[in-house]
């Protein structure tokens, strides 16, 4: 059994190519996902991870203080699914568990927090059919008798060839509609110019405050526009795609009728959000968007496209279940308690 040793760092120029360049990396484990955390007021945490005295990768996440100092990886409401290790060494999920579990003892011995929680995309479990995400049991977790939650959600592989996800798709739901926007003359374009960002955001906001008014909601605290615009700046031009479809209305004038932002790495991607207007989605350009987005990602070498999230329309395009666990660690009780409460108050605020 290897023997784990940590230290907090602050990446230097080296340590970032390692980071970037571990074969489990996201794309919230970079340097510029950190520094839009850093922008949005939220501390980056890394540590280095050594086995028996050897560099074997790092830690990335966020440290807080909530009632409690918090190490977590990631933080809810920041917009981020998972985040975790980053390892320049395979091992196995048995061994990531157990460089978690020291990790947790390092952080409580050395009184860096008191709280530690990790959402963990090598850790996940695929399924082709639902199963309820109460009763999902992870064998490996069971066994390590670590405390987890289960965070499902839908992803595709785009290490697939172009034939094998157009394949995966729904016909009726999905290709169907795909034709009718490619017949009705919708085009997808991209944003290449940094100095097209600020107007971007600007009417992707507006669109996503249309979609949120149709159900009865507001944005979340990640959709706000000064933080989408701190986002896809801080992840332009390599880590972000932001894509519109445009096309004609009825009275023949161009118009912007979806668009969509999407987080790229080779490790795990990431549909950030997406909308359109409801006015034009009788022009079918969201399917289209999403699409083309899946495209774009594979040709830069994309891996898993993570979807974050549970709605019914993401199952159209030949995803899978993917049933991700939050393991939590506390060196005292009434700090998990706490944290629990105050997530149910903010949801029960919310939904008010």
């Amino acid at each position: 059994m290897s023997y784990y040793r940590f230290q907090e760092i602050k990446p230097n120029e080296e340590d970032w190519e390692r980071i970037e360049s571990a074969y489990d990396s996201t794309c919230f484990q970079t340097r510029k996902w950190m520094a839009y955390l850093d922008w949005i007021h939220y501390k980056p945490f890394v540590a280095e991870v050594f086995s028996d005295d050897e560099n074997i990768g790092y830690f990335l996440g966020e440290k807080l203080w909530r009632a409690a100092t918090l190490v977590t990886a990631p933080y809810e409401g920041i917009g981020t699914y998972t985040q975790g290790l980053s390892l320049t060494k395979m091992v196995s999920k048995e061994d990531r568990v157990e460089i978690y579990k020291s990790l947790a003892q390092w952080l409580f011995d050395t009184g860096i927090s008191s709280y530690f929680q990790v959402d963990d995309w090598q850790l996940r479990e695929d399924s082709q059919e639902w199963v309820s995400d109460k009763t999902w049991y992870n064998e490996v977790l069971e066994k390590a008798g670590v405390r987890y939650e289960i965070r499902p959600t839908l992803h595709v592989d785009l290490r697939k060839t172009e034939e094998e996800l157009w394949a995966g798709l729904h016909y009726k739901s999905c290709k169907y509609s795909i034709h009718k926007a490619e017949k009705l003359g919708l085009q997808v374009r991209t944003v290449d110019r940094f100095e097209d960002i600020a107007e971007f955001v600007r009417i992707h906001y507006d669109q996503l405050r249309d979609v949120c008014a149709k159900q009865g909601m507001k944005p979340k605290a990640s959709q706000k526009k000064d933080r989408m615009l701190a986002l896809c700046e801080s992840l332009f031009p390599d880590r972000v795609i932001m894509i519109q479809v445009v096309g004609k209305d009825e009275e023949c004038r161009q118009q912007v009728m979806s668009s969509g932002i999407f987080c790229l790495d080779k490790g795990e991607c990431s549909y950030w959000t997406g909308a359109s207007y409801q006015r034009y989605q009788k022009y079918c350009p969201n399917e289209l968007m999403v699409w083309e987005a899946m495209r774009m990602m594979r040709e830069r070498g994309g891996g898993d496209l993570n979807f974050c999230g549970m709605a019914d329309y993401k199952l159209k395009f030949g995803t899978v279940y993917a049933f991700v666990p939050r393991l939590v660690f506390t060196k005292r009780q009434w700090i998990r308690q706490a944290k629990g409460l105050a997530k149910k108050t903010y949801y029960w605020l919310r939904k008010i």
